[in-house]
């Protein structure tokens, strides 16, 4: 079955399945997906969990730790406003640094593939932006008064998981 196929089957909403096929095809050509460049701190704070997961103190621990002290942070640093927009903003804030990782991660592992195995990568990572999106979906559902947050939470710690995996692969991790 094909790509498109398989999206349209999978999603009955066209306007998503449109996206998911533009999303797939700039995969597939190895064109960047048509997305804003990551904020100058979503770099700092990849850095900094790049950093922390090369810290021989984190041997045999969590590296999920790593993200988690840029969300401590991140709240330690919030100002007025609401503890939710806080905690919000910082979830999202963990999330795209993970996503700097994985993005850069991605290319490389890529650059290293013949082309049999990066079609097998790219389709990996429309199947992850898939079950990214559901599971979130589902996440959201179970969140009642702090949907939004149980949202980005879920976007957070999938992000980071892929990343992970996707730094194992790479041989970047343990």
């Amino acid at each position: 079955m094909s790509a498109a196929g398989f999206i349209l089957r999978r999603s009955w909403d066209p306007r998503l399945a449109v996206a998911v096929l533009l999303l797939t095809a700039s995969l597939f050509t190895g064109a960047p997906a048509p997305a804003a460049s990551p904020p100058a701190s979503a770099e700092a704070d990849g850095a900094a969990i790049e950093a922390c997961l090369g810290d021989p103190s984190m041997r045999g621990r969590d590296p999920h730790e790593c993200g988690d002290r840029v969300l401590s942070s991140c709240l330690a640093s919030a100002s007025g406003g609401s503890a939710v927009t806080a905690a919000l903003a910082c979830e999202k804030r963990r999330e795209e640094a993970w996503n700097v990782i994985a993005r850069q991660t991605y290319h490389a592992l890529e650059s290293r593939l013949g082309d049999a195995d990066r079609h097998l990568l790219r389709a990996s990572q429309a199947q992850f932006e898939l079950d990214l999106r559901d599971l979130c979906a589902v996440a959201h559902a179970l969140g009642g008064s702090d949907a939004e947050l149980a949202t980005a939470s879920c976007a957070s710690d999938l992000v980071a998981s892929r990343a992970l995996i996707l730094r194992r692969l790479a041989g970047h991790g343990d």
